[in-house]
């Protein structure tokens, strides 16, 4: 039987119906969420969608720099969920 791998399986709990999903819950940005983000983006073609949960507030502050600096787009943020698109 083939395992699921956890982002496949994660992509399920996308409410955007993002093409992956992460949950990083209430790291701040020293606990490196931005790091796990960044490399689950390098995966994704251009055009395709990465939904985020983070519940802290550091993530927000910066999610734009970050998006502004990789060419890559938050195109949704609706409370603790922010929809990220790979840029080309």
């Amino acid at each position: 039987m083939e395992r699921k791998t956890q982002v496949e399986t994660e992509a399920s709990q996308s409410v955007f119906g993002a093409n992956v999903f992460c949950d990083v819950g209430g790291k701040c940005c020293a606990d490196g969420p931005i790091e796990e983000i960044s490399a689950l983006m390098r995966n994704l073609e251009p055009g395709q969608t990465l939904e985020v949960r983070a519940t802290h507030v550091s993530v927000m502050a910066d999610l734009g720099p970050w998006t502004r600096l990789t060419g890559n787009e938050i195109v949704q943020h609706e409370n603790d969920r922010y929809l990220l698109r790979r840029g080309g």
